[in-house]
């Protein structure tokens, strides 16, 4: 019945100090919802709030002129550590008999035994790795193996995984022992792959960033990210080949950029989220991160798919990720000026400079594209994940002071976000999308520095709320994220010896574009 429709003000449930914390800690925000609310109604004629629901279409995403990578890893010589092989190589020795996954996993789980507790980045350990492994082994030898037969890999501490704890990072689900996998995990255990442990995140992918322990050994003392901050120090520290992060406003980019490793945030519903701790159901994403480009499309091939128990799982087919073909040859790369770039520092821009002229080099046109709601993309963004997290946790209001200080001052400011911030929020979607739309009638790709700058010193770095997050950290991220596209993150050049990395983003369902740009791009590059 329509009386029982009401919009409920949950900020009565929550103690006036965490709301004074929450509104100190957003304070800085004010001109940026400003501009949102300042939007009268330029949204044409849009059908309904959510116009960026385009992962429905049934379009032929893959139709295009460059095929996905597929290079083969080159064989390992004698004696190099497996801990440091890519999940392809790691194949190709299985293949040949060089090794095997006993061996592989031994090698993973004694670099964690060895530096697990300066590095942080695995919450907990898979006792059964060693017989996950032994399995593989037999199926290599029987001839039945798998697409990933005995690849290590590390999962998230949002992705529940059968019998083995999955904590989400918070003291709440300390003793959560899911009784079946997610979509995903499920997944890649089908294909053989062989989970070591959990990576760790902050609490439910969306509190205390800094307060997660995880070190980053590319940039030692530097922040490694989050809050897919596990998976990609794990991956730099040669903990496992592969690993799964999920991204909701640049949570796999973030810390692939600050380690130095890669990674890709899939268009949106191509990978199926049931069985994931939901931050924001419009903008989350499940996707793979590795150290080598041709990892992601090995292990990005089996975890999309439809999922009946998620409806926003694109039900488009799968394609072949790991088919060969690597040629950039007349590929139309455009660059987004405006407000993006403009907060990079000089040695994030010179690395975008060297990634374009190799691009270049490679045969590709570059050229600059218009960007007009780059900056908006970012409050949009920020508006609906706090809108959307506390309706995930809104049955845990009253226990909000058990929560750490980030995530519950993000619950208290999504408690007091209004209706017609957030459905303004989801409106103004349409307008970041007619940007893409309008640039992707001119080039393939767009290309983008990754993070603005390399990994900052967390001591002296978190000053300014969440307006930190969109300005300075996931500047050039979140846009994708509020349209869905697929974007790539990977390591193309260093400042002061931290990893710099660029973003390559594609449109939607495209995402073997990205990794073909990708592929060739970290063979070309040292």
């Amino acid at each position: 019945m329509v009386d029982n429709w009401a919009v409920i003000d949950r900020s009565a449930e929550i103690p006036a100090e965490i709301l004074a914390a929450a509104a100190a800690a957003q304070a800085t925000l004010g001109d940026k919802l400003a501009a949102l609310r300042a939007l009268s109604e330029p949204f044409g004629d849009t059908v309904g709030p959510a116009a960026a629901d385009r992962w429905i279409s049934d379009a032929d995403p893959d139709s295009g002129r460059l095929d996905p990578p597929g290079a083969a890893a080159p064989s390992p010589e004698a004696g190099e550590n497996l801990a440091d092989l890519s999940a392809t190589a790691l194949l190709e020795g299985y293949r040949a008999e060089d090794f095997d996954p006993v061996e592989a996993v031994d090698t993973c789980l004694a670099r964690i035994s060895r530096d697990g507790a300066d590095i942080g980045a695995v919450a907990t350990l898979d006792d059964t790795a060693r017989e996950q492994a032994a399995r593989s082994a037999s199926r290599w030898r029987d001839g039945d193996a798998g697409p990933l037969e005995g690849v290590p890999i590390g999962v998230k501490d949002i992705i529940n995984t059968r019998g083995l704890c999955t904590a989400a990072g918070s003291p709440l689900f300390a003793d959560h022992v899911p009784a079946s996998d997610a979509a995903v995990v499920a997944r890649l255990r089908a294909a053989g792959a062989v989970i070591v442990g959990k990576t760790t995140t902050p609490e439910f992918a969306f509190g205390d960033e800094i307060g997660d322990g995880v070190a980053n050994s590319r940039a030692p003392g530097r922040w490694a990210g989050g809050s897919s901050s596990g998976s990609a120090a794990g991956l730099a520290a040669g903990f496992f080949p592969v690993a799964l992060g999920t991204d909701t406003g640049g949570s796999i980019r973030v810390p692939a950029s600050y380690c130095g490793v890669s990674g890709i945030k899939p268009t949106l519903g191509r990978v199926p989220r049931d069985g994931v701790f939901g931050v924001s159901w419009t903008l989350d994403h499940v996707g793979p991160m590795a150290r080598r480009v041709e990892d992601l499309g090995l292990v990005l091939g089996v975890i999309a798919g439809r999922s009946e128990a998620d409806p926003y799982s694109s039900a488009l087919p799968v394609p072949d990720y790991g088919s060969t073909g690597t040629s950039l040859r007349g590929l139309r790369v455009g660059v987004p000026d405006g407000w993006l770039p403009a907060g990079s520092s000089s040695g994030v821009a010179a690395t975008l400079a060297g990634a374009l002229a190799r691009l270049e080099d490679l045969g590709c046109t570059v050229m600059p594209v218009p960007f007009p709601h780059a900056e908006l993309a970012g409050i949009v963004a920020w508006v609906l994940t706090v809108a959307e997290f506390t309706a995930h946790h809104a049955s845990r209001l009253h226990r909000i002071d058990e929560f750490t200080p980030s995530a519950a001052c993000r619950l208290a400011a999504g408690a007091s976000i209004s209706a017609s911030d957030y459905l303004k929020a989801l409106r103004a979607r349409s307008l970041v999308q007619a940007d893409l739309d309008e640039a992707f009638e001119r080039v393939d790709v767009l290309v983008t520095a990754a993070t603005p700058t390399s990994a900052p010193d967390p001591a002296t770095f978190f000053d300014d709320g969440d307006r930190l997050w969109l300005d300075r950290v996931a500047r050039n991220l979140l846009p994708f994220n509020v349209t869905g596209n697929p974007a790539l993150v990977l390591p193309a050049g260093s400042e002061e010896g931290r990893p710099t990395a660029i973003q390559i983003v594609a449109p939607p369902h495209r995402d073997a574009l990205c990794l073909t740009v990708g592929a060739a791009l970290q063979a070309h590059t040292d």
